[in-house]
């Protein structure tokens, strides 16, 4: 009898298009962390880069398999289909095991992530704004929406989401579809809005961002209504 094909699984680091981020691509490239992704399962490791990008191909071009321990990395410095990346992170049947959304803790990654239903850690990015985006990853893990995931503690992060995955049954979601019905026009504003925020630092204080995230979750639940789960039992998937 033939043994089974091990089904692959994918981790998608993306930094985001607006800042470099090359704290958290030289730590995805360690071997510490390399050896993580192996340990459960990973074989793929998609990378969006933004300004770093020749940086990160310049310190991954020598890297051979053994070095990687067998896992395939692909590089881009942008890419126009966040979806496709999201949704290889996502299980389905036969084909592939849940896997991982690495983001900074940009307020549109983390709505995609959610929509789609894939594990995400989010990594602040401590360069930016007075390190705002600790404080949106620290929302974002009590609303039980993310892993918090930290700089030097990337491993801890990952193997955490993946116990989540098991514990949630993620890797046995139904094939996904688009909601049959749009969030009305006159809330997609909001939600475009809170995709834009963290473009606008300096104009927003600290409990106004928080206090928009959470309007936005209330939006993200209509759009899901149709589907019977709203974001706070997604949460409630992932977490308990």
């Amino acid at each position: 009898m033939t043994p089974a094909v091990p089904l692959s699984r994918r981790c998608f680091v993306t930094i985001g298009a607006t800042a470099g981020f090359r704290q958290l691509l030289a730590e995805i490239i360690q071997p510490e962390f390399l050896q993580c992704l192996s340990r459960h399962g990973f074989d793929e490791l998609d990378v969006q880069c933004g300004p770093d990008h020749p940086w990160f191909e310049e310190h991954t071009k020598t890297l051979n398999d053994t070095q990687t321990y067998g896992i395939q990395i692909r590089s881009f410095e942008y890419t126009k289909n966040m979806q496709e990346h999201m949704l290889a992170c996502r299980s389905q049947p036969g084909v592939r095991q849940a896997g991982c959304v690495i983001s900074h803790a940009g307020s549109g990654t983390i709505l995609e992530a959610l929509r789609y239903e894939v594990p995400l850690v989010v990594v602040p990015n401590p360069t930016l704004m007075d390190n705002h985006q600790a404080e949106l990853a620290e929302e974002c893990e009590a609303q039980k929406w993310a892993v918090y995931g930290r700089l030097g503690k990337l491993p801890d992060a990952i193997s955490r989401s993946q116990e989540l995955v098991v514990q949630s049954g993620l890797n046995d979601l139904a094939p996904y579809s688009p909601p049959p019905f749009p969030v009305p026009e006159s809330e997609r504003v909001t939600l475009f809005d809170w995709m834009v925020l963290t473009c606008y630092p300096e104009e927003l204080a600290k409990q106004q961002h928080l206090r928009d995230l959470r309007s936005v979750a209330e939006n993200f639940q209509h759009e899901q209504a149709s589907t019977g789960q709203g974001i706070k039992d997604h949460g409630k998937l992932l977490f308990d």
